[in-house]
């Protein structure tokens, strides 16, 4: 090799350091627990000779009871943190070397392959490149298999051209599981094919090297073979685990599944302009490759299929099988276990530049001419691909950081100042607590930034914190004060707190917050509890299944037979229904769905007084009542945000209950009694019982409003746009129309029932708003009434102008947000016997911004909506709560 060459490769490679290594510690911002589990395992194989298990020198690291860590990453790792101590910079630092690394054998591979001139355009557009660049600093063991996969391939071509390098090459090859579980079905394939593109040599030829290659392989997986085996049942847990075949899936349908994932990997989105969607892959707005790659790798792609070497066709081979091992799993299309594809996908795109470099010198014969006119490629090229480079390189190293670093779905920002504040407090604390809240592995953590020896661990020395959620009343105890690094919404479960210190992600938003807790406030902790009952289209909220104004112990028709009140056991703040209910829906068995149930505590208190009801959860909806009168006039739908109402409670037993109606996902509640300050009711608490012999509290009577109800919808005057797809809160699609934004000129046109008497009037239909935020004007009978918004957030909407008031109650995310409408009309614009004529037109905000309303003729009847109900809905009888400012 030239010294020119030899400088520029140096020059490529330095390169390629400086943009791996700047600020490597801190950026990603945080360290997430994969990345924290590889670090303190080789720092405690480094200090002890054993895992984090006590297991000495492990082939695999067994890592938070779900799967097995490859050994090539975790051992690589313990030179850079013997050196430089064990930190982010240190445990990155592999990752680093393993990308420079790459970056070399890919120009030597691609030296053998095609030249000196190709290896150093593949070098560097790998060193540029957005996927090879991403984790390179990360320390994620994937960065490991196209460094020793390289290096294999390049024994391999040295072997197709006459070297003796086949065992070498096999070795490499077989070293390959040790890295990444990926390589388990990439690499058997690539040789496969190897194999049948030389079958004459490998068996005839040169059979003699053919055979001491097999056995090299074999001895170098033979470890790992004997291990699978004598681990089979926690080997085989992280594909069970993360790929998406079912053992009652037909071959077909596995088929269609693995055809469709494959194709992702190719896709425009995925390599030009998206990229992988979770945050810890890619950044957002931007292809695994640049934009500038897709000509030169359409370029040489052709040239690879069409030279007369069988040697070239091993990058195609390799790069039509690097999706499949990948496709076979979730999360599709997936930057790092597809990370493999990045070798060859920037070997094509270098010897597409490389032939347009060879096709100038072959066009043109005298030489100084060729090499000008090269280098006006060559700057044509650069002047593309800068402006590319430089605003990927904007994108990660400044905006990157703002929204990867927080949450337990990116970089997991915050436990390394936690933990070196908490650890500057411990002697003045007799307990540390973490949350156990929105976590992932919190554990490694304290492992990873405490100085504890290893040693200590193994012998089951104490982390040194108690890592709970704060919820979790009944394992920590506020005798003396703690010190609690907690989620801020978390500060709620406190009553007397002091924040010491705020964890603050690099985008502004609160990770945590360090806070001395002297006091909890008190909840409503003891419940009985009735289900479960049918849920179906969220049909449940809106049934009575017991009479709310007689509860009483009995016997009840629930959605799976009889079912009786149960007192609720549990040792949270929280109410977990999903838990308790666990074994009850036999078609959801482990996590109830699409259920309701009734959740009753008597209330004492030693008085007669006002009160304020609290209650927050998951996003559900639910009824209440206390002492048989219903406080909510429209089911509330629960959120993390505080809600809460005024309430009067009588002296003695007060009966309230919450009937809960889930669809998916979590099923919790919190409820608490307070005053108006937000501080605990001395001398009152809740019970799981019923009054004893007490006669029910007759329901508050309705009181009498001067209004009528009708049905807002009878006929369709004027659409742009029929749907009769769209399904609703009611479960089924029939008629609907739409207008979007978009449309020109677009409007809804409608008549409403007749209205029988001039008064004021409450129009009731079923209606859809689109996901993306809009703003559509109201008309009635031509003149405009209001403006209102349209957009998917959960709850009520309301828009008043005049005498006119839209309020909009959600019902259910399904093709948008789908819910009711209750329009207020006065009485000034009612004709008695006629109908309304409304009329629907968006007037500002995205596109695709869109109004639907459907074609029901009986919302009114089904939502049972009474005059006094139909004055009450959206009137703010529960407030919202801001965010604890601590």
């Amino acid at each position: 090799m030239r010294r020119t060459a030899k400088v520029a490769l140096l020059a490529i490679v330095v390169l390629a350091g400086v943009l791996r290594v700047y600020n490597l510690r801190d950026l990603p911002a945080g360290l997430y627990c994969d990345e924290a589990g590889l670090g303190y395992n080789a720092y405690s194989l480094w200090q002890t000779g054993r895992d984090e298990n006590g297991t000495r020198f492990p082939l695999f690291v067994w890592s938070f009871g779900v799967s097995y860590k490859n050994p090539v990453y975790i051992y690589s790792a313990i030179v850079p943190i013997a050196l430089l101590g064990l930190d982010e910079f240190s445990l990155r630092l592999t990752s680093v070397a393993f990308g420079l690394g790459t970056i070399v054998a890919v120009f030597f591979l691609c030296r053998a392959l095609f030249s000196v001139g190709v290896g150093l355009l593949a070098a560097l557009l790998l060193a540029l490149c957005p996927w090879h660049l991403h984790f390179s600093r990360i320390a994620f063991e994937l960065i490991s298999f196209p460094f020793l996969f390289t290096i294999g391939a390049t024994l391999l071509v040295r072997y197709t051209q006459g070297r003796r390098t086949l065992p070498a090459a096999f070795f490499f090859f077989a070293a390959c599981p040790y890295t990444y579980a990926i390589s388990n079905l990439f690499v058997p394939l690539f040789v496969v094919g190897f194999g049948l593109l030389y079958l004459k040599d490998l068996l005839w030829q040169r059979w003699r090297q053919t055979l001491l290659a097999l056995v090299v392989m074999l001895a170098t997986v033979a470890p790992l073979i004997q291990f699978n085996l004598a681990h089979r049942a926690q080997t085989q847990q992280y594909f069970r685990n993360t790929t998406f075949l079912e053992p009652d899936m037909t071959a077909q349908e596995a088929g269609n599944r693995f055809v469709a994932n494959y194709r992702q990997f190719f896709s425009n989105r995925f390599l030009f302009t998206e990229g992988d969607e979770i945050v810890r892959h890619a950044v957002r707005g931007h292809g695994e490759l640049y934009p500038a790659f897709l000509p030169l790798l359409l370029l040489g792609g052709a040239v690879a299929l069409l030279r007369r070497d069988r040697a070239s066709k091993l990058i195609l081979l390799w790069l039509v099988l690097y999706p499949c091992g990948a496709s076979l799993m979730t999360e599709i299309p997936s930057a790092s276990r597809g990370f493999i594809g990045v070798v060859p996908l920037c070997i094509l795109a270098a010897l597409g530049a490389g032939s347009v470099l060879w096709a100038i010198a072959w066009a043109i014969r005298y030489r100084p001419v060729a090499l000008a006119l090269q280098g006006a490629a060559l700057a044509a090229g650069a002047y593309v691909l800068i402006p590319q480079v430089q605003r990927y390189l904007h994108l990660y190293f400044n905006e990157y950081v703002r929204y990867s670093a927080p949450t337990y779905g990116g970089f997991q920002y915050g436990y390394r100042d936690m933990i070196r504040y908490m650890e500057s407090e411990r002697g003045n604390y007799a307990q540390l607590l973490m949350t156990a809240t929105e976590v992932n592995q919190p554990q490694v953590f304290a492992l990873f930034y405490r100085p504890l020896d290893p040693s200590q661990h193994h012998r089951g020395t104490d982390l040194g914190y108690t890592i709970l959620d704060p919820a979790e009343v009944a394992r920590y105890s506020l005798d003396r004060p703690v010190l609690y690094a907690v989620r801020e919404p978390e500060l709620r479960y406190f009553s007397d707190y002091t924040v010491k210190k705020r964890i603050v992600a690099p985008g502004g938003q609160t990770e945590f917050v360090i806070a001395e807790v002297r006091g909890r406030k008190t909840f409503l902790t003891r419940w009985l509890s009735l289900g479960l009952f049918d849920n179906a289209g969220q049909s449940g909220i809106r049934r009575d299944d017991i009479t709310p104004a007689d509860v009483h112990k009995g016997r009840f028709a629930g959605k799976y037979g009889d079912v009786y009140w149960r007192q609720i056991q549990q040792t949270y703040l929280r109410v977990d229904l999903n838990q308790f209910y666990s074994r009850n829906d036999r078609d959801h068995l482990g996590n109830p769905e699409y259920a309701c149930a009734y959740n009753y505590t008597t209330v004492h208190s030693p008085q007669a007084q006002p009160a304020f009801l609290e209650l927050m959860g998951s996003d559900d909806f639910m009824r209440i009542w206390l002492n048989g009168r219903l406080l909510t006039s429209e089911p509330l739908l629960l959120s993390e945000r505080l809600k809460r109402r005024p309430v009067e409670l009588q002296a003695g037993d007060n009966g309230l209950l919450l009937q809960s109606c889930e669809t998916a996902g979590e099923w919790v509640f919190v409820a608490r009694l307070t005053d108006a300050a937000g501080h605990d009711l001395p001398g009152v608490d809740g019970r799981a019982e019923f009054p004893p012999a007490a006669a029910p509290v007759a329901p508050a009577k309705e009181e009498r409003v001067d209004l009528q109800v009708v049905e807002g919808f009878d006929e369709i005057v004027r659409f742009p746009e029929a749907h009769a797809t769209y399904t609703d809160y009611r479960g089924d699609s029939g008629e609907g129309w739409r207008e979007y934004f978009r449309d020109e000129d677009g409007e809804l046109v409608w008549r409403t029932a007749p209205c029988p008497a001039r008064k004021t009037t409450v129009l009731v239909f079923t209606a859809s708003l689109g996901e993306p935020a809009g703003t559509a004007d109201l008309y009635v009978n031509g003149d405009y009434a209001l403006s209102f918004d349209t957009d998917d957030r959960p709850g009520t909407h309301v828009a008043e102008r005049g005498g006119y008031r839209l309020v909009f109650v959600s019902k259910q995310i399904i093709h948008g947000n789908s819910g009711v409408i209750y329009l207020t009309v006065p009485a000034a614009a009612i004709r008695p016997g006629e109908p309304l004529e409304l009329r629907v037109a968006h007037s500002s905000g995205y596109p695709e911004s869109w109004f639907l309303v459907k074609g029901r003729r009986d919302t009114a009847a089904f939502e049972k909506v009474t005059p006094a109900r139909a004055a009450a809905v959206g009137r703010q009888e529960w407030q919202e709560e801001p965010e604890p400012n601590g």
